[in-house]
């Protein structure tokens, strides 16, 4: 099998070895086959797949990913999902291969406690909550830097890394500001591609790649394609997306088209990016860098206002640059440093009658780690980071500032049942000052159940948009920036029970409760105004309760897997006042239910997954509505490689609904793909 060792996969900081023996998860996983990671193409990263190197590959460049029962964004260190104190949900590459999704944003619609907004199909442009956060409290990470734009959260989504690429994501639900800085006020996802996550020792020649075609009504077609290529202690990878469609004639609610001066307006986007990674192996260190794009246009009907005067496009250009230097796996003493840069430049035009807003923001980032064993029940981690964020818009203005922050985190193995996580760091952010932010998280282990708790503080200062945005220079409705807003501030509590009743079954409850401080909105302080302006609220109480269920098992030979998830929710405003419109904050839904499932009957793979949510607020843009996603896939092996022929019915039942003012969601769209992977 020639000289590859299967250590693969490790965290991106480097793994901690644990003296002390991790906890027995009763959850069995499904067997299948050697996990094949959803790879997209392009006919140009087809060649990639067959480049002309004959060599036999030995083994998979690409074989697996961690566990789910190990995860490694709760604490920044690999460990059992058992020993966090937190509730992390883990969608493997298994779960991403499987997903009726064209997206980033698309895979996370079913997983639980991730409430999406979106804008348009097929991740034009969507905005996370968590928890009743708002679309600024919800922390990004790609391979643990952080993605988030100084500009404003609704460009969250533009990861410039296609669908193929991604390897794991972890989802943290709660507060996560001591390990990750400001913005985690609700929760916190993390995206890690196949190759941040290898670690690269002496290796044969090896080569791998997927190219996938799908199309659809209304012109749709998306390409997404990837290779991958390593030999000795050198990986080299490489992905490419392209999506089109000509989308779907935007109606008003008696059936009419809506016109712009250009004539009826549509649903249309077009999206490319493309990504290039390298990882280089040393005796006792790792080199990982990684660049990529990701360019967007797209109509951009009421994505921000209800006005009749929007007719509103944007155009969006994301670049990403990610240099990583790191200690391997087995070391005693694990280290990282990091660098990230990302630019965004944004052309909006409201209606082909106002002045377009032409923004580009830049944020460069370094930051550092370190992880120590005390003694064989403590370990202690400590990091750095600094950041430098900038704006040049014609309609914001030039800013910039700077920011650093310093943490540490222990955990200590109380007792063989007791773990306890604490930690404290420490920003200086001149929105805030200097703020410390606390945590402090327990669990405690029974053969088949484990006790949770927590409670931890948060910061986020406010947006570029929040503060600069000026809409009334150039038209007379939209947004107005405050620059005199204060920071938010918030305290969080959550207790929480996981059982394991039996193998391939898991079942977790969490209540949550959370103070937050000068949360900022944007507010119409009379049904007459046509202004949202940006104001800090004096005390919102977020009340909140997770139920999860979790079912992995073979019946009569076929395996299943389910995946169910209620959240509720109830935002309480100290002064909401008469008659004033919150445009954000009262906008998450009090239900909202989310179901993931797959049957698998060889050759045959089918999953299902939908979502029903109901609004905290009843109003002209906010019903409630449920959404189901179907896909078959027949799948055929031969040899190296493997053919996969599907069809996708998104949104099975035809719903009319919208999930930003009225901004119009796909109605049912038929898709067929085809993929075809070198092993």
């Amino acid at each position: 099998m020639g000289r590859t060792r299967i250590v693969d996969y490790v965290l991106p900081v480097g793994g901690i070895h644990n003296p002390r023996p991790t906890i027995h998860n009763p959850r069995s996983t499904i067997h299948n086959p050697r996990p094949t990671p959803k790879f997209r193409p392009l006919l140009l990263a087809v060649a990639l797949v067959w480049l002309p190197l004959n060599a036999a590959a030995q083994e998979p460049a690409m074989q697996g990913t961690l566990p789910d029962s190990i995860v490694i964004t709760a604490s920044r260190l690999p460990e059992d999902v058992r020993l966090t104190g937190r509730r992390v949900t883990v969608l493997t590459a298994e779960d991403i291969q499987r997903a009726p999704a064209s997206s980033f944003d698309e895979l996370l619609r079913a997983v639980g406690g991730v409430e999406m907004f979106s804008r348009g199909g097929f991740g034009v442009q969507s905005d996370f909550t968590m928890r009743g956060s708002s679309f600024n409290g919800v922390l990004v990470l790609l391979d643990g830097a952080r993605l988030n734009d100084p500009m404003t959260g609704h460009f969250l989504a533009n990861l410039p890394i296609p669908l193929s690429e991604i390897a794991r994501i972890e989802v943290v639900r709660g507060p996560a500001g001591v390990l990750y800085g400001p913005d985690a006020i609700g929760g916190v996802i993390h995206v890690f591609t196949y190759a941040g996550l290898r670690e690269v020792v002496d290796s044969s020649r090896a080569i791998e790649g997927t190219a996938f075609l799908q199309t659809g009504e209304h012109a749709l077609y998306h390409l997404d394609a990837n290779g991958y290529y390593v030999f000795r202690r050198t990986a080299l990878s490489a992905a490419t997306a392209w999506q089109n469609t000509e989308g779907a004639p935007i109606q008003r609610p008696d059936g009419s088209a809506v016109f712009g001066s250009r004539g009826p307006l549509a649903t249309d986007f077009d999206r490319q990016a493309l990504t290039a990674a390298v990882v280089q192996g040393f005796s006792n260190m790792k080199l990982y860098l990684r660049g990529g794009v990701d360019d967007r246009t797209f109509g951009a009907y009421h994505y921000y206002t209800p006005f009749a005067t929007d007719t509103a496009r944007e155009t969006t250009s994301t670049s990403w640059g990610q240099v990583q230097l790191r200690s391997q796996h087995a070391a005693s003493t694990p280290w990282s440093i990091q660098f990230v840069g990302r630019r965004l430049t944004d052309n909006y035009e409201y209606n082909p009658q106002t002045l377009a807003n032409r923004h580009t923001s830049t944020n460069l980032m370094l930051q550092a780690q370190i992880s120590q064993q005390m003694r064989p029940d403590l370990l202690f981690t400590a990091g750095v980071l600094g950041s430098l964020r900038r704006i040049d818009s014609n309609n914001l203005g030039e800013h910039r500032d700077y920011s650093t922050g310093v943490f540490g985190l222990a955990r200590w193995h109380a007792t063989e049942r007791a773990t306890v996580s604490t930690g404290l760091r420490m920003d200086v952010d001149p929105g805030y000052g200097m703020e410390a932010t606390p945590q402090l998280n327990f669990a405690y282990n029974l053969t088949r159940a484990t006790l949770r708790a927590g409670v931890s503080r948060s910061v986020r200062a406010p947006t570029f948009v929040e503060q600069y945005y000026n809409t009334a220079v150039a038209r007379p409705s939209g947004n107005l920036g405050n620059p005199d807003l204060k920071a938010e501030r918030a305290w969080a509590y959550e207790a929480g029970i996981d059982l394991y009743p039996a193998p391939g079954i898991a079942f977790h409850g969490t209540v949550f409760d959370r103070h937050t401080n000068n949360l900022i909105d944007f507010i119409m302080l009379s049904p007459q105004d046509t202004i949202f302006l940006a104001r800090n609220l004096l005390d919102v109480r977020t009340l909140g309760a997770e139920l999860d269920a979790q079912l992995r098992a073979e019946l009569v030979g076929m395996p299943v897997t389910v995946e169910a998830t209620y959240t509720w929710l109830d935002a309480r405003l100290a002064n909401p006042g008469e008659g004033v419109q919150y445009k954000y904050v009262l906008g998450n839904a009090r239900h909202l239910v989310q179901v993931a499932s797959s049957l698998q009957l060889d050759p045959l793979l089918l999953t299902v997954r939908g979502l029903w949510k109901e609004p905290q607020v009843a109003g002209p843009f906010t019903e409630a509505y449920g959404v189901v996603d179907l896909r078959l896939a027949y799948v055929w092996n031969s040899g190296r490689f493997r053919l996969s022929l599907s069809g996708e019915v998104r949104n099975l039942f035809d719903q009319s609904y919208s999930e930003v003012f009225d901004a119009p969601m796909p109605r049912r769209w038929m898709l067929a793909g085809i993929k075809v992977m070198r092993r």
